[in-house]
């Protein structure tokens, strides 16, 4: 009796299996042939074009609505093939050069979704640099941050306490300080910040303070808060088990 033919490496035997489309039949018969215990078929990739050519030309690419996947998802699509298949689509050099300031935005029909903004666009390229740094083993964590990557913020520092602060009366309050792992922290109390510490101390057994301030100047290792806020929370000891 002869042997059946032995099929070629990298082409599985299909015998009395439908698929779906012709399109599916040639995936299955490009893949290599699946372990036996693996039960788990591969992710096939969205056909955006082929679903929705109003929206998705791979060619002649037009900008995407925010949150388009979001709407894939809602239309039934698996979140994962969704993010796949998006992330082939608009990583492509020609997406990124349809990404114009005031393009229009297409949705799954085709329609109108908005506008490109000048805002979107640096997020994106602030976006993509962060990927590509994250990957470079050739840039330290310490390396110098350029004046242009800086954006103004406000500091503030917090310090948590669970006794009454031993104050220095002075002009404007009472002076109180702190000694941090970091630094000594200090910060003048108006009156009436410092009754509410006290009415806490005298009600409360066990209790926690909170002071919150802009950040005035640093004397050598000494940092001096302004414009302190204060938060005062009982605390409650925890049930002892029996």
């Amino acid at each position: 009796m002869t042997q059946p033919d032995k099929p070629p490496p990298g082409v599985v035997k299909i015998i009395g299996k439908l698929y779906r489309s012709t399109q599916e039949a040639v995936l299955v018969m490009t893949e290599p042939n699946p372990s036996p215990e693996s039960s788990t078929p591969p992710l096939e990739r969205l056909p955006l074009a082929e679903l929705y050519p109003a929206c998705f030309d791979w060619k002649k690419p037009r900008p995407l609505k925010l949150g388009i996947h979001r709407d894939l998802i809602a239309a039934g699509y698996e979140p994962k093939r969704v993010r796949r298949a998006l992330g082939a689509y608009c990583s492509r050099p020609s997406y990124q050069k349809a990404m114009r300031p005031g393009a229009t935005r297409l949705d799954l029909s085709g329609q109108p979704a908005g506008v490109v903004t000048e805002t979107e666009i640096e997020l994106a390229r602030v976006s993509h640099a962060q990927r590509r740094l994250a990957t470079d083993e050739s840039l330290p964590n310490d390396i110098p941050l350029p004046q242009e990557n800086l954006m103004a913020g406000r500091l503030e520092l917090t310090v948590k306490f669970s006794a009454l602060p031993k104050p220095l009366a002075v002009r404007d309050g009472m002076k109180v300080g702190f000694q941090t792992e970091g630094a000594v922290v200090v910060a003048v109390l108006s009156p009436k910040l410092w009754r509410k510490l006290e009415q806490a101390a005298r009600t409360w057994p066990f209790w926690l303070g909170i002071l919150t301030g802009q950040l005035d100047r640093q004397e050598g290792g000494t940092l001096v808060l302004k414009q302190p806020v204060l938060q005062v929370f009982e605390k409650k000891p925890k049930p002892t088990a029996e």
